[in-house]
């Protein structure tokens, strides 16, 4: 059995249509909900950055001749400060995120062979930045950014913990930006229901709703993680480790408790 891959839940679509907006009205975005409701693996799955930052770890100084995935749909970078970055330090790092997604996309798109009017285009394939953990940011960095986007070169979202939309209210230039708001909630019972029902069974686990064991095990699961999007992939994957240990093909209550002894999540 392998670890479950992203689910894209309600909530990831709702994240995505959010993410749209801001590009399509080219507005600031702001996004925040609580710690584990899957902010940051949303962001993650739409940037795709997971195969993006990969191929630039990958070849750090020049690119391979062939991209190995389609890049054509794509149009965002996530970037993740540190609390030690300065201001000047950040500019750079979305500048040189930026440059190195265009290079990217151009070689997937043109090959080696890039059409003189394409490189003149400069940064414009990059549509949107989501900054992650925003409430890392430094007061300058703020207006920073806040330059960038009067700019025109690109907008940008703000990801963070509940609380972000004071700070950002600190900046009234920046703030006065900001066309969307997102608040991202917790899974709700029907959607933990769909992630084991639909999921799950692509490990060849069989979990139905009208079957009492299984309500059982799912009631236990919302229980125990309160919809918490990490929380939920923590212990599933966990639980998947015992299922395996013991040769065991159906989940129950009894797994889900065991596995929850394992971890430092839940009521004791």
């Amino acid at each position: 059995m392998k670890a479950i891959s992203f689910i894209k839940t309600k909530r990831y679509k709702q994240f995505s249509e959010f993410c749209r907006a801001c590009q399509r009205d080219k507005t600031i975005g702001l996004c925040y909900g609580s710690a584990g409701v899957g902010k940051t693996e949303s962001a993650r799955e739409y940037t795709k950055w997971y195969k993006v930052h990969q191929l630039i770890k990958e070849y750090p100084s020049s690119f391979p001749d062939e991209i190995p995935f389609s890049m054509k749909s794509m149009h965002s970078i996530l970037y993740t400060p540190s609390l030690l970055d300065s201001a000047k330090e950040i500019f750079y790092a979305i500048e040189k995120s930026s440059r190195n997604f265009t290079l990217l996309k151009e070689r997937s798109l043109y090959g080696l062979k890039i059409p003189l009017e394409a490189r003149n285009r400069g940064y414009e394939l990059t549509k949107l930045v989501i900054i992650d953990e925003a409430e890392k940011l430094k007061p300058q960095a703020f207006e920073i950014i806040r330059e960038m986007y009067d700019q025109e070169k690109t907008t940008f979202i703000f990801i963070g913990m509940p609380g972000i939309e004071r700070i950002i209210e600190r900046f009234p230039q920046l703030y006065s930006r900001v066309g969307f708001v997102h608040h991202f909630q917790q899974l709700g019972k029907s959607e933990v229901e769909f992630i084991l029902e639909k999921h799950l069974s692509k490990l060849g686990i069989k979990v139905r709703g009208e079957d009492f064991t299984d309500q059982e095990t799912i009631s236990a699961i919302i229980r125990i993680t309160n919809g918490n999007f990490r929380l939920i992939n923590r212990l599933l994957n966990q639980s998947i480790r015992i299922m395996k240990v013991n040769c065991m093909v159906t989940i129950t209550k009894e797994i889900i408790e065991a596995a929850r002894s394992c971890l430092l999540i839940g009521e004791k």
